[in-house]
């Protein structure tokens, strides 16, 4: 919902991150993902003439670090998950679980900060670096009524609007997901996921509140970079993402972590409501996801 966070779905572009369905798709996407995040980034910042190229390279950059370097993680990650799909799950697997995913996309995270960071010019690297520092006024102007316009978005979706509807949409993404993964869902199933749902205490306002923060945290420090040394700029853009990761907001932390279990226990029982012919679909999936990354990762 966030810039980086939709950022970061394009260029992973695995099942980790997007879960794309489907034999193929998943290679397709992940090949063609610097060109998509790169339409995807111009149309936020209307990149000049100058800048092109340098985005163009340090998307490709990151491309084939992420490739060679973090395609490994997500394969590691797919074989626990195919050993984990044919047992029942405890809350505690669960977590843990989520917490190695979400450490995966944290070092991707990292990783792709670092190489637009890099002091080093050549082949890409540093030219991230070299791009946001030189965004103009109008270009920060244009990135913030994007942003506006993306937040109205958001509001109406989620966050205005009767609270059945809003719950309802909540439901059928949560429907989406679990089928995406183990088939079709029983009625009983859906009931549970709808349960959870209208007990979890979900805060439109508070993440809605945290998205802004991020915004603006982003744009401002995009502004400070037109001012800052090269040996700032790092820290800088750390410090954005530092605070992606864990908000300084302790209310919204604590929030973050009430969530975090309650879905933790949704995914527990959900799954071991599976029955075996719904695992196997999973098990199915996760292996042919494991297929298309071994296969990318022999690509150059």
């Amino acid at each position: 919902m966030s810039l980086f966070k939709n950022l970061l779905k394009i260029i992973v572009a695995a099942l980790l991150v997007i879960g794309l369905q489907g034999c193929g798709a998943l290679r397709l996407a992940y090949n063609q993902s610097p060109l998509a995040a790169y339409w995807y980034l111009d149309d936020y910042f209307d990149f000049n003439a100058s800048q092109r190229p340098l985005v163009k390279a340090a998307l490709d950059d990151i491309h084939q670090w992420h490739r060679q370097t973090q395609l490994p993680l997500y394969i590691e990650t797919l074989e626990k998950l195919q050993h984990q799909m044919p047992k029942d799950i405890t809350v505690a697997q669960a977590c843990t679980l989520y917490a190695e995913v979400q450490d995966r996309l944290l070092v991707t995270f990292e990783g792709m900060a670092g190489r637009l960071q890099s002091e080093r010019q050549r082949e890409g690297q540093g030219a991230g670096t070299q791009v946001l520092a030189s965004l103009d006024s109008t270009q920060l102007a244009h990135l913030q009524r994007k942003l506006a316009k993306a937040n109205a978005k958001y509001r109406k979706d989620y966050v205005d609007g009767p609270a059945s509807k809003l719950r309802d949409k909540r439901l059928e993404q949560a429907v989406s997901r679990a089928e995406g993964l183990y088939g079709n869902l029983t009625s009983k199933q859906e009931a549970l996921l709808g349960a959870r749902l209208e007990a979890s205490g979900f805060e439109p306002e508070a993440i809605y509140a945290e998205h802004l923060r991020r915004q603006q945290d982003l744009l401002q420090t995009l502004r400070n970079l037109r001012q800052a040394s090269a040996a700032t700029m790092s820290t800088n853009l750390g410090g954005v993402l530092a605070r992606v990761a864990m908000s300084p907001d302790p209310n919204y932390r604590d929030y973050s972590q009430k969530m975090r279990m309650q879905a933790c226990q949704t995914f527990a029982d959900l799954h071991n409501s599976m029955s075996p012919e719904q695992r196997l679909t999973g098990l199915r999936k996760l292996q042919n996801y494991e297929l298309d990354l071994r296969a990318l990762l022999l690509q150059r």
